[in-house]
């Protein structure tokens, strides 16, 4: 699920990309009701559908060919969304194709929590700059991807980041800056409701001591399952090759001063599974440098992660979030990027 930043305005142009769809989301008080134009990749799929709560906007979404579908919901009661409320009391959302047939229209909705399983495990290498996919080899389409840049030896350090639709059925698809960048990718399905969780076993909050290969340790004594990093600030903090051991997190930095936030996680016992992000932010940069999104929860996040889909970076400001807000910081203006926030 995606929810939608919009302001609280009687008209408004939203601007997003929803599942690898150009989206351009209009809407506008009419007779003091609410209502919604939708147009996916040039083509329209619903003009002037009045807004109400919990309702599928989209309401010819079983045949005009659109991918998931949109929804306002009313977090206070059961009311239609009201512009002065929008962001506060009423909120708009996307869900995607799969969630839609488990989907309960409510206010709990928004920070739900599935529980994912970490499925497979990708060390990739980009053959060109450019669009590239690679098989995942699950026969579901995966629900979230988490990527970690790497270097391979005396590789090139650079960028690869998920395009808009960044998995199918049959792969995950990435785009690289350049030929032979690397990147270790963690692919997660939806698993079944009850079982037992991973949380971060440390937090490690890195500062590179120069540019170049250095280590940190980790303090768990044993070998992690899995580490995260989130970048906070405008250089590059990325994995070696192997990430780390039973003692340390291995690291290169482009430039000394270079910071970042390390998850590291103990091995599970059987399958590794992680609480689904109670939601996930679309945000587009609005220009270089820090800006702010509103979360939607009712408390402060325990941690985000960050899933470009263009070029540049959104990294995290510190600290990077509070009880109502996710703090970022863009290269510049138009930069991409799902916001995984989790309770």
């Amino acid at each position: 699920m995606l929810v939608i930043p919009i302001q609280p305005v009687p008209s408004q142009q939203v601007l997003c990309v929803l599942d690898g769809q150009n989206c351009q989301i209009s809407i506008y008080l009419r007779n003091g009701k609410i209502f919604v134009d939708l147009n996916s990749d040039g083509v329209n799929r619903c003009l002037a559908c009045l807004a109400h709560n919990a309702v599928a906007l989209d309401s010819c979404n079983s045949w005009d060919g659109f991918l998931g579908n949109l929804y306002f919901i009313d977090t206070q009661g059961t009311d239609d969304p009201q512009y002065t409320g929008f962001n506060t009391r009423w909120f708009l959302v996307y869900l995607f194709p799969n969630e839609l047939p488990k989907f309960i229209p409510s206010a709990a909705a928004l920070t739900q929590s599935s529980i994912l399983t970490l499925s497979a495990i990708l060390d990739v290498t980009a053959p060109a700059p450019g669009n590239f996919s690679e098989a995942h080899g699950l026969a579901t389409v995966p629900f979230l991807i988490e990527i970690v840049p790497t270097q391979v030896g005396s590789g090139p350090i650079g960028s690869i980041w998920g395009q808009a639709g960044f998995a199918d059925a049959t792969n995950i698809n990435l785009v690289a800056s350049d030929t032979g960048v690397t990147a270790k990718i963690y692919v997660y399905t939806v698993a079944a409701s009850g079982l037992a969780v991973q949380t971060p076993a440390a937090t490690l909050l890195v500062n590179s001591p120069g540019s170049g290969n250095f280590s940190v340790p980790h303090g768990l004594g044993i070998v992690p399952a899995l580490v995260e990093i989130l970048p906070t600030s405008d250089g590059a903090i990325l994995g070696q090759t192997p990430l780390f051991d039973s003692t340390n997190v291995y690291l290169i930095a482009t430039e000394a001063g270079q910071t970042a936030t390390v998850s590291v996680y103990r091995p599970a016992t059987g399958a590794f599974n992680i609480n689904a992000p109670a939601t996930t932010l679309g945000v587009t940069s609005p220009a270089p440098g820090a800006f702010s999104v509103p979360h939607f929860l009712t408390s402060a996040p325990s941690r985000i992660e960050i899933l470009m889909i263009s070029d540049g970076s959104i990294r995290a400001q510190t600290p990077a979030f509070d009880g109502a807000n996710v703090y970022l910081e863009a290269s510049d203006v138009g930069k991409i990027a799902k916001i995984l926030v989790y309770a």
